[in-house]
């Protein structure tokens, strides 16, 4: 019995410091950014307590499990739930992530949370892809409950237009809603992949009904075309940091009336030419109701729209012909619409503005640039069609791990092959490859392809220089630039992980002309010659330089990819980073190991606008220096790396932040020191 109750008490101790060690904060401090900030370009949407470790109170909405023991939203092997403050009316819901699901299954019991339970959780406030989150620190006593709420755990309604124009993000309106329960009404989808789809209101503004529930994924999407009276769900961001509404389960979403489904559509001449008439099929139905017309719109060249109604064979088959152009080098587009017995309208492709299929009539060979030209953004107008192309390949599977060919320079020049035997392909060269045309994971790609070797050690095709503005993700012209070798001059590090700023140690690091930018133009380590990397736990150990943010290039050589929803760039070797510099922000003073962890006064101090920060590390570990205002929030961080025992000094600029009193914090292994510092303009 006394070995129990001197447990009990060691552990009302241990809570008692935890308690006091660190400092409470409300949902909404932690999730109100300023108007100001968020009216800038790009929106600076971060959190004002960003990397700081807090205690935060609210009420669960969502289960941390559900049917069959699977996790309500997919997050790897971590648990995430969503807390609300019931008092507040907006920057009031927090996503919360628990890293090492076993660990808390077992230690905390976290995955016991449902909705209605009363919680306080002490964890660190991260970014991940724009959405700002609350990671649970992994100790005992991180997480208490309080009791049960009786809260209302509603969805609220609230206009699409809060969130976009079009598909431009509205940060000011709809960042009060961040990892929010809401309701849109009165959609249309307007597009499917997988188990996701798009919908949009009547003003056309947009957002994506994502999968991230595990009751969604692997469910058939309704239609382009399904009217929807409602959706409920959380607002979280995808790859791209866009806004996406994420249903628990599918009784989230309230179908109204059904569609005409457009499948299948084909064209019978792959390679017309300028006499060529062109048949168009395509399945159409509509489930328990009748088509009632189904029309081919088309334009050839600047020519006036036409129209055709198409004929049926049965079998829901229709088909239409688009006549010969009559001229070489011809753009052709087209689209279908299709109407059911309850007047409601489907169209293929659902934006028929900026996605019509097309395409162009050739009295000649194709080329590179033929199959990857669409000035609508999409892919190949040839997808699922076998032809031949010939360039020259800028890659090899031996550091590379794929192949990209290039015919001449600039836009459209590059796509990427793939064939049995592509593995005797080298860089310089000349391929012909036969194969069949495909989209794979948003990238066109000559899959299966039978490669013949012409000539070896041509000249690499030209760089085609570009600003990182033009082919990053979102920019209507990157698809342009797909597969092909670009050059970025004058380029700074500006974040070692584009997912996640917070934690550098996987992901892509993102480069910038601006050095001052938040996001940048992803660079992935997919060869395995690369002298950089952006992982400051194993740097060393790799033999690579460890970047920091701030580092510069004269040029970064490299294809431009398209993977998991991102464009990026894909650098062969060493050759392709050109002029590196270094940002010496953290210097080794001497070898003196200290023997105990401290933090020396800056110097000079009153300063202005510049100060030096001394610290001392008895031992190795991850190290994070940060400034902080009076109210405790961070405003810049100066060091976050993994540094070996010993002496460093770090400058620290404050030129654009006001006259005034600060904290300096270093962070290692859980301790904390501070600071007082004297700003004075």
């Amino acid at each position: 019995m006394r070995t129990k109750i001197t447990i009990f008490i060691l552990t009302i101790i241990s809570f008692v410091n935890i308690e006091a060690q660190y400092s409470k904060r409300s949902i909404k401090q932690i999730q109100f950014v300023s108007d100001s900030l968020l009216n800038l370009t790009p929106s600076q949407d971060a959190s004002p307590y960003k990397d700081s470790t807090v205690w935060v109170k609210g009420v669960v909405v969502t289960p941390v499990r559900v049917e069959g023991g699977r996790h309500q939203f997919y997050t790897g092997d971590r648990f995430r739930f969503v807390m609300k403050n019931p008092s507040e009316t907006d920057y009031n819901y927090i996503s919360v992530v628990a890293t090492d699901s076993v660990w808390f299954r077992d230690n905390i019991g976290i995955d016991l949370l449902v909705p209605g339970d009363s919680v306080e959780v002490l964890g660190v406030v991260t970014e991940y892809r724009g959405l700002t989150q609350l990671e649970v620190i992994k100790q005992a006593g991180c997480l208490n409950l309080l009791g049960t709420s009786t809260a209302n755990l509603n969805s609220t309604t609230v206009g699409l237009d809060q969130f976009f124009n079009q598909t431009t993000i509205l940060k000011k309106t709809s960042e009060k809603y961040e990892s929010g329960f809401i309701k849109l009404l009165n959609l249309t989808v307007i597009s499917t992949n997988v188990a996701e789809f798009s919908v949009a209101d009547s003003l056309g503004n947009k957002i994506t009904v994502d999968d991230q529930s595990n009751l969604i994924y692997g469910t058939i999407p309704p239609p382009a075309g399904t009217k929807i009276a409602s959706v409920q769900g959380f607002i979280f961001t995808n790859s791209a940091s866009a806004w996406t509404i994420n249903p628990r389960r599918t009784s989230d979403y309230t179908i109204s009336g059904a569609a005409p489904t457009i499948i299948n559509v084909t064209r019978s001449d792959s390679f017309p030419t300028s006499t060529s008439a062109v048949t168009i099929k395509s399945k159409i139905y509509i489930t328990g109701l009748t088509i009632t017309s189904a029309e081919l719109h088309y334009k050839i060249q600047n020519e006036s729209p036409n129209k055709i109604i198409m004929s049926t064979s049965g079998d829901s088959i229709y088909s239409g012909i688009i006549p010969a152009s009559s001229k070489d080098t011809a753009f052709v587009s087209y689209y279908i619409l299709a109407k059911g017995s309850n007047t409601n309208i489907t169209t293929f492709p659902t934006d028929t503005v900026r996605e019509k299929l097309f395409y162009l009539t050739l009295n000649r060979p194709l080329t590179i640039q033929d199959v990857q030209f669409n000035p609508f953004g999409g892919g190949s107008s040839y997808t699922n069609m076998k032809l031949t192309l010939k360039g020259i390949a800028t890659t090899d599977r031996k550091i590379y791990g794929a192949i990209n060919i290039q015919n001449g320079k600039g836009k459209w020049s590059g796509i990427r092959i793939r064939a049995s035997n592509d593995s005797l392909i080298k860089r310089g060269d000349e391929v012909q490859a036969s194969g069949l045309i495909r989209e794979i994971n948003g990238l066109t790609i000559l899959d299966s392809a039978k490669v013949t070797i012409l000539s070896s050690n041509n000249p690499s095709p030209e760089a085609t220089k570009v600003k990182t503005s033009i082919v990053l993700t979102g920019s209507n012209d990157a698809e342009q630039y797909e597969s092909v070798l670009i050059k970025l001059d004058s380029v700074y590090v500006v974040n070692l992980n584009e997912d996640s700023p917070s934690n550098q140690n996987f992901g892509e690091f993102g480069i910038s002309e601006n050095k001052n930018n938040s996001v940048g133009l992803r660079i992935d380590d997919y060869s395995t010659k690369l002298p950089f990397t952006n992982d400051t736990a194993r740097a060393a150990g790799k033999g690579k330089i460890q970047l920091k943010k701030g580092d510069y290039f004269a040029s970064v050589i490299a294809p431009l990819d398209y993977s998991f929803n991102n464009f990026k760039l894909i650098p062969r070797d060493s050759a392709d980073f050109v002029g590196y510099k270094t940002t010496t922000f953290v210097i080794l003073e001497n070898n003196f190991i200290p023997k105990i962890l401290k933090l020396d006064q800056n110097f000079p101090n009153p300063f202005n606008p510049s100060t030096t920060i001394r610290y001392h590390l008895p031992l190795k570990g991850e190290v994070k220096i940060t400034i902080h205002n009076l109210l405790g929030q961070n405003v810049q961080e100066l060091v976050n790396l993994i540094q070996e025992a010993g002496s460093y000094e770090v400058k620290f600029n404050a030129n654009k932040l006001p006259s005034g009193i600060y904290f300096v914090k270093l962070d290692q292994n859980n301790k904390i020191l501070t600071k007082k510092i004297l700003f004075l303009k």
